[in-house]
């Protein structure tokens, strides 16, 4: 035996013991004591988050699945100290996934929840900031709350004010538009700033300033914003996803190739996910070959490339439109499209037929000042006497058009309407015309011309088009029409149909008819769900 190895002993191996509070530790029979490792706040955040319901859209009634690009957002976030920014494609489910957030602060039980903590949702309008508010009671109703338990819930649900408190901790969220005057004396201990890139330019750094003060006078507190890329470098949001403790961008490079589904990737970390979202990629894809503002569109809301953060273009390429003007059936329902201009300028109606595509319009002016006259003040050449004489363009009322008129031609063309569609503006004129005239029954549809409704009815109206739902008659005044339209869009590539004399459109343009065209296809392609369910004049007053 050599030497040394007479002495030695054998060990037998350390075996780990699970931690026992009741054990004593000095026992004998405990070799090791193994802690169980302290759970982090973004892992406790992510197994909370898949105890809340979704509600609405492709996965409505099933559980909060927090995909891979969010888990590695929330740990980061809440793995340091400090603001975090995420930016991404439009319609990854970043509204859902901030109003998830504000529930984890005034749910009791909660990760986020605390003594007086205070959630502050901030969007680019009040409107917007209900759709999360909305979602946020959905969730603490999925989870067994009764919100109408007042002992428990303070809530105030208003036009102007939407705030959820847990009244036995003061916890509570709440959601504002991006005004500053709403920003001050706030004491977040959480803000949540969703679409920074869309808040108003003017009020947006004033807003931001505001929060950020907020926020100081909490210990721990912190900002997240989320949103589109702007096309501002120096914008804040833009700073902050350069400079914030943690930041994640998810955007197509500005030189990789548009139509593949690989770069669609890069800036739609859901798409895996959401079968609807490539399938609306695809769609919009395809039509933005064909026409240069939904390029603009596509690159702006779904790369997230970060373009022009006002930019105006046509609704069609000339082109595209000529393209697709030919002759179609006039079957089945169709709808009517109005719009009933202002004053001395023209009043139009369009009427679309979903199940052929056919469209048609015209126009009605009153007969003062005479169209000669007009034409000049206009410089509008011939346009309107070849216009009169084809029979596209009515003359009819002294000063104003005669509405009347323009509804009962609609009529005697084309039948009776499946539904009208109409600016909200507009609506107790249009009616006073529909009853005086005792039109026949039929839904009414009534759209804003902002960006919330008029940017959804022009990309309705774009991809009906593009994708070969649309053949408009051969009409010179529509042809018309088409050339004056002009858009105007925000930063997160939303378009609306300019009106007055908002961005590029002329103020004597004349593109009332395709103001009644939008509205006809748009509300057609939605179905008949968004009508009254009645006749006309049950609106009356």
């Amino acid at each position: 035996m050599e030497k040394g190895k007479a002495d030695m002993k054998i060990k037998a191996p350390r075996r780990a013991v699970a931690w026992d509070p009741n054990r004593n530790v000095k026992s004998r029979t405990c070799e090791r004591l193994v802690a169980p490792r302290k759970q982090t706040l973004g892992a406790a955040l992510i197994d909370w988050l898949g105890k809340l319901t979704l509600s609405g859209g492709d996965l409505d009634g099933q559980p909060f699945t927090v995909w891979s690009w969010e888990r590695r957002f929330i740990a980061g976030t809440f793995g340091q100290p400090g603001n975090a920014a995420l930016s991404c494609g439009r319609g990854q489910g970043k509204s859902a996934f901030v109003a998830s957030l504000a529930a984890a602060v005034v749910c009791p039980g909660a990760p986020l929840h605390g003594v007086r903590r205070e959630v502050v949702c901030v969007a680019s309008s009040f409107q917007q900031a209900r759709v999360i508010f909305e979602d946020v009671l959905s969730y603490a109703r999925g989870l067994g709350h009764d919100l109408g338990d007042r002992e428990l819930w303070r809530r105030q649900d208003s036009q102007n004010m939407a705030t959820l408190e847990y009244v036995k901790t003061g916890a509570r969220v709440r959601c504002i538009g991006s005004d500053p005057k709403r920003a001050h004396g706030l004491r977040p201990f959480l803000v949540l700033a969703d679409e920074p890139a869309q808040w108003e330019q003017g009020k947006a750094e004033a807003m931001v300033s505001a929060l950020r003060t907020g926020l100081g006078k909490t210990p721990g507190s912190r900002l997240i914003a989320l949103g589109t890329l702007p096309a501002d470098g120096q914008h804040w949001f833009s700073q902050m996803l350069r400079d914030a403790p943690y930041h994640q961008l998810h955007a197509a490079p500005k030189d990789a190739p548009i139509f593949r589904a690989s770069t669609w990737a890069k800036a739609n970390p859901s798409m895996q996910y959401l079968p609807s979202l490539k399938a609306q990629l695809k769609s919009e894809a395809e039509a933005a070959k064909r026409d240069g503002v939904m390029m603009q569109s596509f690159k702006s809301l779904r790369l997230n490339m970060g373009i022009s953060d006002v930019v105006s273009g046509v609704l069609l390429e000339a082109d595209v439109w000529e393209s697709i003007e030919g002759e179609a059936a006039r079957e089945g329902e169709y709808v009517l499209g109005i719009d009933l201009g202002a004053s001395t300028s023209q009043a139009a109606a369009a009427g679309w037929w979903p199940q052929t595509g056919a469209l048609d319009g015209f126009a009605v002016f009153p007969e003062h000042p005479d169209l000669a006259t007009r034409a000049t003040n206009d410089g509008a050449g011939n346009l309107y006497s070849e216009c009169h004489r084809r029979g596209e363009l009515l003359l009819a009322g002294d000063q104003v058009s005669d509405i009347k008129v323009l509804l009962s031609e609609a009529l005697d063309r084309w039948g009776i309407p499946a539904a009208i569609a109409a600016d909200r503006f507009k609506k107790a004129e249009l009616i006073g015309h529909l009853n005086a005239l005792d039109f026949p029954v039929a839904d009414l549809v009534l759209r804003g011309q902002g960006f919330r409704d008029g940017a959804e009815d022009v990309r309705q109206f774009q991809l009906a088009a593009l994708s070969g739902h649309l053949t408009p008659i051969k009409s010179l005044i529509m042809r018309a029409s088409l050339s004056e339209a002009r858009l105007l869009g925000d930063a997160a590539g939303n378009f609306k149909l300019c009106k007055g004399s908002e961005g590029t459109r002329r103020a004597r343009a004349k593109d009332d008819i395709v103001a009644a065209m939008i509205l006809a296809v748009a509300v057609g392609r939605r179905g008949s769900e968004q009508g009254t369910g009645g006749p006309v004049y049950a609106l009356a007053g």
